[in-house]
């Protein structure tokens, strides 16, 4: 796995990723990352406790919260979880399924990141389960090395 001196390098090599894998362009402006605990993540994406681990607001724009429990830099399963909210920043820039009615353009932009994210994961020779439009975990504690 790669090894990154810091976040702003990974955001470049992660978009650098995602425009010689997919249409989409580089930004205008690169995100800004924004580690914050848990609970204060589960209250600004759900309202309530839930277990998201990144979250990316419409406003402010180029900005992605992720919970401090994430380390990019050393995970490459995390690493996933950031280049698919920087998809979700590239979407909202670009456009990208704005024809349609709100809910359908917000499915089509996940289920557009979670494809990306696989085809990431699987260069690495890992993969993300996903279930009703989402990102999914086994209920285990068994060590499945092939899932993120």
């Amino acid at each position: 796995m790669d090894k990154f001196e810091n976040i702003n390098e990974l955001i470049v090599a992660l978009l650098f990723w995602i425009t010689s894998h997919t249409d989409y362009k580089n930004p205008i402006k690169y995100p800004a990352i924004e580690f914050i605990e848990q609970k204060e993540l589960s209250q600004l994406a759900c309202k309530t406790e839930c277990e998201i681990l990144a979250y990316t607001p419409l406003e402010p724009k180029y900005k992605i919260f992720l919970s401090k429990k994430l380390d990019p830099l050393n995970d490459i399963c995390h690493r996933g979880i950031l280049m698919h909210e920087i998809i979700h920043v590239l979407q909202e820039e670009q456009g990208v399924f704005s024809d349609y009615e709100l809910r359908t353009k917000k499915h089509m932009r996940e289920m557009d990141a979670l494809v990306n994210h696989n085809i990431f994961l699987s260069q690495y020779g890992k993969k993300i389960l996903y279930s009703n439009g989402f990102a999914a975990k086994f209920k285990t504690n068994t060590k499945n090395n092939l899932y993120c």
